[in-house]
This record gives C-alpha cells, structure tokens and sequence, in this order.
C-alpha cells in the first residue's frame, strides 16, 4: 500500500493580506496652510491617479509642535478624502502612524 500525497497548499484557505501595501508615492505636507495643504493634495492626487498608484501616503505630521499640540491637517486631509470617497486609515506606527494617512485610490 503507498501513502497518499497530501499537498498542504491546495488545501489552505487563500487568504488577504490584512496589512496594507506599501505606498507607491508620498507627501510631506508639514509646515502648509490649510489652503496650501489643500492646493498640494489636489495636484499630488491628480498626479498619482495619472500615474495609476493605487496606494498613496500623506504626511501631516502628529501636531507636537503645534499650539494646541495636535495636528491641523490631519483632521481636515481626512475630510478632503472622504469627500472623495476615498478610503484610508493612520499609517503603521513605523510608517509615521498618527502623523500620516495611507489612502487607496483605486
């Protein structure tokens, strides 16, 4: 009698990959204005769409060396890219993680 072969990789469940891509391009948006931070997030999108990036990153810095010790733009990067129905989150801790927004754009 042989043994029958079991192939182990025909009969895992293919899984996602829970943990997000590497951003294919980025921006550093420290030390802008609202409306400058705005202006160059437009053109940067536009710009990574022409380019078929499907994963970006945002860099908005934490707001440590703000006034009221918290990020400007964080907040208002976020609500530029839910009105385009964008998804995105907090990039991974070593990616700059409360101070950066990794966003998918297709």
């Amino acid at each position: 009698m042989t043994a029958k072969k079991f192939d182990v990789w025909k009969n895992k469940k293919v899984r996602h990959n829970k943990y997000l891509q590497a951003a294919q391009s980025e921006i550093d948006l420290h030390g802008l204005t609202r409306e400058e931070a705005r202006d160059t997030l437009e053109n940067f999108l536009e710009n990574a769409k022409n380019n078929k990036y499907s994963r970006v990153r945002i860099i908005t810095g934490k707001g440590l060396h703000s006034e009221n010790g918290y990020s400007v733009l964080n907040g208002y990067i976020k609500n530029i890219l839910e009105k385009k129905g964008l998804k995105y989150s907090d990039a991974k801790i070593c990616d700059g993680g409360c101070g950066a927004i990794d966003a998918r754009l297709l």
